[in-house]
């Protein structure tokens, strides 16, 4: 992901810095949603010993740095206690979710 961020995220389409140093972010009228699973980790376990560290990385030093505001997360895991049916419902809401931001 690092590398798609590198090669999108770039100087005068996402961000712009002036000869003063002072940023300004391109993508104001954005906006993104993040979905984070997680094979073992639990959402407590990940806020708890990980403070959330690959969200807010993501949520404040790429979207927010460059003005995308309105930013929501979605956590998913750990994905191997999911039962089939919970499996489904996740792909059921996500695909929703998707249907609802391309209107």
């Amino acid at each position: 992901m690092k590398g798609f961020f590198d090669r999108t995220f770039l100087p005068g389409i996402a961000f712009k810095n002036d000869k003063k140093g002072d940023r300004k972010g391109l993508l104001n009228a954005k906006s993104a949603r993040i979905i984070t699973t997680a094979g073992d980790l639990s959402l407590k376990v990940y806020e708890d010993e990980y403070q959330s560290s690959g969200l807010i990385q993501l949520k404040k030093g790429i979207l927010e740095y460059c003005g995308v505001s309105h930013i929501e997360n979605h956590f998913i895991g750990p994905l191997y206690e999911l039962t089939a049916k919970e499996r489904k419902e996740w792909l059921d809401t996500i695909t929703g979710l998707a249907i609802t931001d391309s209107l």
